[in-house]
């Protein structure tokens, strides 16, 4: 999860219609958020929903307000649900600064570690905690084939990263460049193989900060 830019130029069918999920809503929120899941960050061609930040359930005077409205995944969208009103906002934070993402390859679990202490950090970590490890002990088939696809992306890209600190040349550089593209999956966890990296920091700082403010 990083954070997410948003268009300032509000889509005119939320001031000109009862709906929230207008045609000009759903494609200026694929076009800022690259066509991914804001909380898993897994690009979705069709199968994304309109997620209000803070539920309808709970603030129904937000279900027109344009920063309340993010595109996400029906996965993610049915694990938040109406129990995860106060994360992080994604427009508002750098969450990939905030939050340490990595994959537990041993314990087949994910890690999410906030760098602040407070309600809205805890709750987010605990989110995306459901989010790819499931909610109970064992996951479901769901759960578990979604966790799989995680554990897929982030071999690859360790490999790649792997290949370019042993011979580091400008394919194998290339290459790891091209997985840090803002238009590519699971960037809160790739930024974090590159962060714990001096050498890796150096070379590749300006491929992290794809979504910081001025």
């Amino acid at each position: 999860m990083i954070r997410v830019k948003k268009n300032h130029d509000v889509p005119s069918s939320l001031t000109t219609t009862s709906r929230y999920d207008g045609e000009d809503v759903r494609k200026q929120l694929l076009v800022d958020q690259n066509d991914k899941c804001y909380l898993c960050e897994r690009k979705r061609d069709t199968d994304f929903e309109i997620e209000h930040h803070k539920s309808t359930h709970n603030f129904p005077d937000l279900v027109q307000d344009w920063n309340n409205l993010y595109m996400g995944c029906g996965y993610c969208n049915r694990k938040k649900s109406d129990s995860f009103d106060n994360t992080l906002v994604p427009k508002d934070c750098n969450i990939e600064d905030e939050i340490e993402h990595f994959i537990d390859f041993a314990n087949k679990k994910a890690v999410f570690l906030s760098k602040i202490n407070d309600e809205q950090h805890n709750e987010t970590t605990e989110l995306l905690s459901r989010i790819y490890n499931g909610t109970n002990k064992l996951r479901t088939t769901k759960e578990e084939r979604f966790f799989e696809q995680a554990v897929s992306v982030m071999n690859r890209f360790t490999d790649l990263v792997m290949k370019y600190q042993e011979s580091p040349t400008p394919e194998t550089e290339k290459a790891v460049r091209d997985e840090l593209s803002i238009t590519k999956e699971l960037l809160g966890f790739k930024y974090w193989i590159i962060k714990r990296d001096q050498t890796l920091s150096q070379v590749f700082a300006a491929d992290i900060i794809w979504n910081k403010t001025a």
